[in-house]
């Protein structure tokens, strides 16, 4: 793909990957399965890397230690939030709360990067976020989304409100809302079976997920993540 400067915003945009979640349904960290030829978290890591000024890699305490002497600038999840919310919001309060965040999950292997590069385009810094519909048409999907600055405030309002879940912050605040070309992207892979047999490359990712397991040392431990399966 040829690249395009997008138009410029008013705050710079970071990118961040949240590999932190839990993977308890995989049976193996789904950020280290290699659906593209390397880690999920090193893909989407470098994807991101061509439309933000700088990219960061949320993790747990687990991945932390694992990930420390690697090229990747790591984000330990806050602790005192619990889901994919707690790396978001670690992420404008040790980072920048002056910078939007394009924020990607680790599983979703189909995700494309004209999806990624649309979002960047048609991102409305006016609003608090710019997101894609859901795969149902029906809210807005937070797994693959760009927050911007005004977002911080909104989130810190959910959590004290008792809602801190990506997608309700995004359905109680103002948002651009985007179609995305091929609802398959948004398809979250959390388990072996997850992938549906019609689906284009569901073999190859099977197998990409067996090799994974494979890797994995069933004698360690893991350090329970603060992130869920199912937490926006």
């Amino acid at each position: 793909m040829t690249f395009t400067k997008p138009p410029e915003a008013s705050s710079p945009l970071l990118g961040l990957v949240l590999a932190g979640g839990r993977s308890t349904r995989m049976g193996v960290d789904k950020s280290t399965i290699a659906y593209h030829g390397k880690p999920q978290y090193e893909y989407l890591c470098d994807l991101l890397a061509k439309y933000c000024d700088d990219v960061f890699l949320s993790v747990n305490a687990e991945q932390a230690h694992q990930l420390a002497d690697s090229r990747f600038k790591l984000l330990p999840d806050d602790s005192t939030v619990k889901g994919p919310l707690a790396g978001i919001l670690t992420a404008f309060q040790n980072q920048s709360t002056h910078h939007a965040w394009l924020v990607v999950v680790c599983d979703l292997p189909f995700l494309s990067e004209q999806s990624i590069q649309k979002l960047v385009f048609n991102r409305k810094s006016e609003t608090i976020a710019t997101a894609f519909w859901d795969s149902d048409h029906r809210f807005p999907e937070p797994s693959v989304c760009i927050w911007e600055p005004a977002a911080y405030p909104a989130i810190l309002r959910g959590i004290a409100e008792g809602t801190p879940y990506p997608r309700t912050i995004l359905m109680n605040n103002t948002i651009e809302l985007l179609e995305i070309e091929d609802v398959n992207e948004l398809t979250n892979v959390n388990t072996p079976d997850g992938l549906a047999p019609q689906q284009q490359d569901a073999v190859f990712l099977r197998e990409a997920i067996r090799l994974a397991k494979e890797g994995t040392q069933s004698s360690h431990a893991a350090t329970p993540p603060h992130q869920s399966d199912d937490g926006f």
